[in-house]
């Protein structure tokens, strides 16, 4: 396998064994392939016969000696004596002789000469001799690369990896050693392991609001989502401590309280024990006393002395004009009833010889009865009851201060009040029934049933109102059919929802939910938002699946255990959103593994895209290590917003070493599973 780079690096990325192995198999294989260059002698640069200035000289088989000797002895090729002396006689031996060895010496000299430089004469290119991208820089000599090979300074040991994949790679301070002072507007609650300070005003969720003095804070955090978070106010000396608890949940600030804060607060409690100056201002109201003056009290002997006197004063009172019975048809003036207190009796027989005295009475209930007055000490108002024996009915009226009385109200007993309650209620009932039915008030039908979504909300009538969307309807309803209920108040204060109904005996529930919308009439409608009728689908695997090292593979979910509303295409192992919504995503895998090193990271993908990670397993190389089975489980979860036709997808990336192949098992939807569940019907835009 070639040696792959690492484009990707974080400033905070740990380096891992994964790394080391990849950078120590690129060295080795350099120097392999070094080491053959070096060795290979069949022309490796296809160096060519110019580059090296022989580019003149033919490719073809030399003179032999005794080749050479025939020619020598060639008596037609060659000249004679005397022609020699007859040529010779054209130019002097000694000049020719002259000129030949001046041309020689020429020759020779010129050949020294070029053979002598090393300026390239010839302009040879490193391009031409293959070596175009090699620089010109001094290379390591055989003894030079055995030094660096056996460096133990530049190299690291087994021991010394094993020690740093061991250390731990989260750096809890800067890289000076000091604390990491926070951004402003940071949550402290987000924050991971680490050492950190900052003005306590500047972050969100410090232990005081608003404090200006500086703080540090320690944090660790445990599975989960748990975390431990101390601070410190560095001025006061002050410590409070707060727990996130599982999931997330923060538990709140509780302040460490100091010994001299202690002796503080109990000082103050001492002061404000002994205190007897009413320090809570209570009032004589708080302590049920609001009606008493601030009066010098009455003794015992005084009270019990009063209290006789009053006793005696009301029995005197009462026997004197107080319900005292009055003799049998007592009453001589039938014209005034300006009578003492008392109780009067009157039978039939006197009422009806008194014709005057019966009008005084209700009428028709004038007859034999009970006339009681009531006393009034002050005069100002009067009260009389007429109790009729044969009716069984009670009349009161009332005059005051000197006036005449009004006329006689009758006194309602049980029986009556519940007849008349009871006529009431069936007056009220016939009126409505009689009124108003779903026909007149809210069912719209024919050309009052607007069918179109897209039209405007000032057009439809105020009142609650009710519509049937007829099949095959694609005007912007979230279904093709079902029926519209609408709440209009006025053009600002619309509200209209979509009712999808079908038949569920098949177990589909795609045409089954309830959305809502709303108009304003400035802005007009507002997108449909889902309220019920969600859809669930969770999908497990079949067999195992070979996972492939240093990639991220998809994971065939592909078994169906329940699909409400048959969203997941198990052809390609996804869940395709039939409505826009958020959406919360699950999964979970049971892989197959060793004691070695290794990591598998859980994603999601939004329409073949990697979205969010959702969990990692990470072991580091333990020191024993073996192909023995050592199994991993990833599970995560995360909310994923998805528009109509938005798919997800879960990947794993699979990291480990040695040679085992790492599979997904063959498990049941305990281990292996997909899940997704639609929470809600409006997709807020990702940011």
């Amino acid at each position: 396998m070639a040696y792959e780079e690492k484009t990707d690096w974080l400033p905070d990325d740990p380096i891992n064994e994964d790394d080391v192995n990849r950078w120590e198999k690129g060295i080795k294989d350099a120097h392999t392939d070094l080491a053959a260059h070096k060795n290979d002698m069949n022309n490796p640069h296809n160096t060519t016969k110019a580059q090296i200035g022989l580019g003149n000289v033919d490719n073809v088989q030399q003179a032999s000696k005794t080749e050479f000797n025939e020619h020598n002895h060639d008596s037609t090729r060659h000249i004679t004596s005397v022609e020699r002396d007859e040529w010779n006689a054209k130019e002097t031996p000694a000049g020719a002789q002259y000129k030949a060895d001046q041309a020689e010496a020429n020759a020779k000299a010129y050949t020294d000469n070029f053979a002598a430089r090393r300026d390239n004469p010839n302009q040879v290119t490193k391009a031409q001799v293959g070596l175009g991208n090699v620089e010109n820089v001094k290379q390591a000599s055989l003894a030079d690369f055995d030094a660096h090979l056996s460096n133990s300074k530049v190299h690291v040991s087994e021991g010394e990896r094993n020690k740093w994949n061991a250390a731990q790679l989260i750096k809890l301070t800067g890289d000076d050693g000091k604390r990491i002072q926070l951004q402003d507007g940071t949550d402290i609650l987000t924050l991971s392991s680490g050492f950190y300070c900052a003005v306590g005003q500047s972050v969100v969720n410090n232990p005081v609001e608003g404090d200006a003095a500086w703080y540090n804070y320690d944090i660790v955090e445990g599975g989960s989502g748990r975390k431990t978070i101390v601070a410190y106010q560095s001025w006061g000396s002050m410590m409070w401590i707060g727990m996130v608890h599982t999931d997330g949940e923060f538990r709140g600030w509780k302040q460490i309280a100091t010994t001299d804060f202690i002796d503080r607060v109990q000082t103050e409690l001492d002061l404000h024990e002994n205190d007897k100056t009413n320090p809570h201002s209570v009032t004589k109201q708080q302590v049920g006393l609001g009606n008493v003056e601030n009066v010098k009290q009455e003794t015992p002997d005084g009270a019990q002395k009063k209290a006789d006197t009053a006793l005696n004063q009301s029995k005197d009172y009462t026997n004197s004009t107080a319900f005292i019975t009055r003799p049998l048809n007592s009453i001589t003036d039938a014209n005034d009833l300006n009578l003492p207190p008392g109780t009067y009796r009157l039978d039939t027989n006197y009422m009806n010889a008194n014709p005057v005295l019966q009008n005084q009475f209700p009428l028709n209930d004038n007859r034999t009865g009970l006339l009681i007055i009531y006393p009034s000490a002050n005069k100002w108002a009067t009260r009389q009851d007429w109790f009729s024996i044969s009716t069984k009915t009670l009349y009161t009226r009332v005059a005051v201060n000197g006036t005449d009385y009004s006329g006689w109200y009758i006194l309602e007993n049980s029986e009556g009040s519940q007849n008349k309650a009871d006529k009431a209620l069936a007056d009220a009932k016939n009126y409505v029934e009689t009124n108003y039915t779903n026909q007149k008030l809210t069912v719209l039908t024919g050309s009052n049933a607007i069918q179109d979504a897209r039209i405007s909300g000032n057009d439809y009538k105020y009142g609650i109102t009710f519509m049937d969307i007829g099949a095959n309807n694609t005007t912007g309803y979230p279904l093709t059919y079902g029926f519209v209920k609408n709440e209009k108040h006025s053009n600002y204060r619309f509200t209209q929802y979509f009712y999808g109904n079908a038949d569920t005996t098949s177990g589909s529930y795609d045409h089954v939910g309830t959305w809502i919308r709303h108009w304003w009439a400035d802005s007009g409608w507002t997108a449909w938002q889902k309220i019920s009728g969600f859809a669930h689908a969770n999908i497990g695997t079949t067999g195992r699946q070979a996972l492939i090292k240093g990639e991220n593979n998809k994971i065939k979910y592909n078994r169906i255990i329940k699909d409400s509303h048959k969203l997941f295409d198990t052809k390609n192992n996804r869940f395709v959103a039939s409505h826009a919504g958020m959406h919360l995503v699950s999964a979970s895998l049971y892989i197959e593994n060793t004691e070695r090193y290794s990591n598998f990271e859980l994603y999601v993908y939004v329409n073949g895209t990697k979205y969010k990670l959702m969990n990692q397993f990470r072991m580091p190389t333990p020191s024993n290590n073996s192909d023995n089975e050592f199994n991993a489980t990833v599970t995560g979860s995360v909310t994923v917003p998805l528009d109509a036709g938005d798919y997800v997808e879960i990947y794993v990336y699979v990291g480990y070493s040695g040679d085992v192949t790492r599979y997904v098992t063959d498990s049941n939807g305990a281990l292996n599973y997909f899940d997704v569940l639609e929470l809600g019907g409006r997709n807020y835009p990702r940011v």
